[in-house]
């Protein structure tokens, strides 16, 4: 037997902690580079093995631990993938290889409700099995809603969505939908079956597309083959794509996760234009984007509005001493810590090398104040580690409620706000009123 464990820190992953994975391969360079892509890469441990007997042993000692398998279809041990059954029994979702994969292979592994089934034969399917390993390690944080109002389909989709290991969420009637789109805002994916068409699915679809666009929030339904027309007229409402039933459940997976990925690209295409990439602040275009619509809903009264400008003191300074990289373990310390300080509606963003501004709605001038003196506190009393001890800072604030006659009024006189509470020392506040 063949065996290789190694424990990864929770810290060193994005997918929710220590997580475990069953590497059962007979080849030993396909085995070697599985672990090492899992546990170097993904900070995932992989206990590989090379016999069905030595998988069947670590799930018994593992129990309920793994939350994946990789598994060769022909161990020395079982050569007619016979360990699959014994895996696929443990409830752990399951990638199977083999250096072949005929139709019928294909359709028997896909009966035992295998992920995926993925032919063995050059490094560049191992890396690809490696990919589908991490895409399927991501998934649990890839949400769905799930609109039905028949037991039977939602308990037969949920098992499928289940063994791919997504967050389903079930819903029963309309006015959910919109109520978990409020409180879950990463949803990549609305399924609606053929029973919500008693429900107006079509009006329903056309209501969401006022507030999403299709690559903001992806919209597949469920229908039967012989309804033809049925599914050009949820197109046309704004679904992205009509599943007919039956279908390969092979071919089921696929599209899910062709929508719930590419909805995934936008976000991070936006996310990116949108982040200042060291901080993950918001960056300056985004703040006077956003500025402007708060700014015109300040004007019209709907909203109080108030701008803050945080300077790191002796920024320059510090960098001159410790370093550019000083300065940037700096920036990346305080960023989340502010973040945290303020609101979920409130506005965190990078205004230039040592600035950022917040924008923070309905507290007041007195309240105003006291946000900003929270601010610096929490500046002041941060401690940063570099090499063996630690900087010392402080921040200088200055803040407007006086809206002016433009945002740009706005920030020059936060900014001049700032400038009296540099004047005056630095490491205070300063807020200027209507």
């Amino acid at each position: 037997m063949s065996l290789n464990t190694k424990a990864a820190p929770a810290e060193s992953n994005n997918y929710g902690g220590t997580l475990r994975v069953l590497i059962a391969e007979q080849e030993q360079a396909v085995r070697d580079a599985l672990v090492d892509r899992v546990e170097k890469s993904l900070g995932v441990t992989a206990d590989a093995v090379n016999t069905a007997a030595s998988a069947r042993k670590l799930m018994e000692q593992h129990a309920g631990e793994y939350v994946l398998a990789v598994v060769d279809t022909r161990l020395p041990d079982a050569p007619n993938g016979e360990v699959l059954d014994s895996i696929t029994a443990n409830s752990i979702p399951t990638i199977a290889i083999s250096s072949k994969v005929t139709d019928e292979i294909a359709n028997r592994l896909l009966d035992k409700h295998i992920i995926d089934c993925v032919l063995k034969r050059t490094d560049e399917d191992t890396e690809l099995l490696a990919d589908i390993v991490q895409q399927t390690l991501c998934n649990p944080q890839r949400k769905i809603l799930y609109f039905s109002t028949d037991d039977f389909n939602r308990k037969k989709i949920r098992q499928l969505l289940d063994i791919h290991r997504y967050t389903v969420i079930d819903v029963r009637n309309k006015a959910d939908i919109r109520r978990q789109l409020s409180e879950h805002q990463d949803i990549s994916l609305i399924i609606m079956d053929q029973s919500t068409l008693q429900f107006n699915a079509i009006d329903t679809i056309s209501e969401l597309r006022q507030h999403y666009r299709r690559e903001d929030l992806a919209i597949a339904t469920i229908c039967e083959q012989d309804d033809q027309q049925l599914g050009a007229k949820l197109l046309r409402a704004g679904a992205n794509d009509v599943i007919r039933q039956p279908m390969p459940t092979d071919e089921f997976y696929y599209r899910i996760k062709q929508w719930v990925e590419s909805v995934e690209r936008v976000r991070e295409i936006k996310y990116s234009a949108t982040r200042d990439i060291l901080t993950g602040t918001y960056n300056r275009d985004y703040l006077f984007d956003i500025g402007e619509k708060l700014y015109a809903s300040a004007a019209r009264g709907d909203i109080e509005l108030t701008l803050a400008m945080i300077e790191i003191d002796n920024f320059e300074a510090i960098t001159t001493k410790y370093g550019p990289q000083a300065s940037n373990v700096l920036l990346k310390t305080l960023a989340p810590l502010l973040g945290a300080e303020l609101r979920q509606n409130d506005v965190l963003a990078r205004y230039d090398a040592s600035t950022f501004v917040c924008l923070v709605s309905n507290v007041g001038e007195h309240n105003a104040i006291m946000v900003c003196e929270r601010l610096r506190q929490l500046v002041t009393k941060t401690e940063i580690e570099y090499q063996s001890g630690n900087l010392e800072i402080s921040c200088s604030v200055g803040a407007t409620t006086n809206t002016g006659d433009s945002f740009l009024a706005m920030i020059d006189n936060a900014n001049q706000s700032l400038q009296s509470a540099i004047d005056r020392g630095r490491n205070c506040v300063v807020v200027s009123g209507a």
